[in-house]
């Protein structure tokens, strides 16, 4: 063995507890949620992550379009960025709000 070389134990460390997990799942539920309570008159409110935790608001009015992204940008303190807007996937009848989520 060189100088650098570390020597292992033997022992293998377990996996953590699934707690944080569960934690992660109710936080993104009471997210969604409140989400849902805010905007109403959203045909559809998802959550995705691909690298970055993303809203997707879907809404059947283009006019309510504008309104949802002024309230986002107030919304919890700031922590939707980002605020976009296009046609939501699979629907020519519906329009989509997506954000990026800071937290």
């Amino acid at each position: 063995m060189t100088g650098n070389a570390v020597q292992s134990s033997g022992q293998i460390e377990p996996f953590p507890k699934n707690a944080p997990t569960r934690a992660m799942s109710e936080n993104l539920g009471q997210l969604r949620d409140m989400l849902r309570s805010e905007f109403p008159e959203a045909a559809a409110v998802t959550l995705s992550f691909d690298g970055t935790l993303k809203a997707h608001i879907d809404v059947r009015k283009s006019e309510e379009v504008m309104l949802i992204e002024a309230r986002l940008a107030s919304l919890a303190g700031g922590a939707f960025t980002n605020i976009r807007r296009g046609p939501a996937n699979h629907s020519a009848f519906l329009h989509r709000v997506s954000t990026q989520i800071q937290r």
